[in-house]
């Protein structure tokens, strides 16, 4: 008989996290993080093991991610409890990185990514455009990656997400 445990982490992702503004730079950055381990895979796949995912980036504290270095990476890829794609870890540290820098300059990463790039609802151009901001800035940020993680994250007008 097969678990319903992926249906319930979904729901609970549906409800509780997708669509809804962070007010937590953490919990901003760990949407980011799973929409980009995401990238090529189910979203069952990436929820299934967000725990191992929140262990193996301590909480996705962005101070601590942002500090990892290669040995970190290496002991990454050998955890069989997360996708261990290299490309995508070394992301994640390169945008924690990134997020310090924006918290530096503005003060929160939240302030930043739901001020300071635009409010409201985004339309053709406006959307294309902060989608290019994002690929500057971050790592493994193409548009479609974009384009989830601003629904993820309440910054666009949530769609139905089943």
């Amino acid at each position: 008989m097969m678990s319903t445990q992926p249906d319930e982490i979904r729901e609970w992702y549906s409800n509780e996290i997708w669509g809804k503004q962070a007010t937590d730079d953490d919990a901003l950055f760990e949407v980011m993080s799973l929409q980009v381990f995401q990238a090529g895979l189910t979203w069952s796949m990436i929820l299934g093991r967000r725990d191992a995912f929140r262990n193996a980036f301590q909480g996705w504290k962005i101070d601590a991610v942002a500090n990892m270095g290669p040995p970190a990476v290496e002991s990454i890829i050998q955890d069989a409890s997360i996708i261990r794609n290299r490309m995508k870890i070394e992301a994640c540290i390169h945008n924690a990185e990134v997020i310090k820098e924006l918290q530096e300059k503005h003060g929160s990463f939240c302030g930043w990514f739901y001020g300071s790039t635009g409010e409201g609802s985004l339309q053709g151009d406006e959307l294309g455009g902060l989608q290019k901001q994002l690929k500057a800035k971050f790592k493994f940020m193409g548009p479609e990656i974009a384009r989830m993680w601003l629904f993820a994250s309440g910054r666009l007008e949530r769609p139905d997400h089943n």
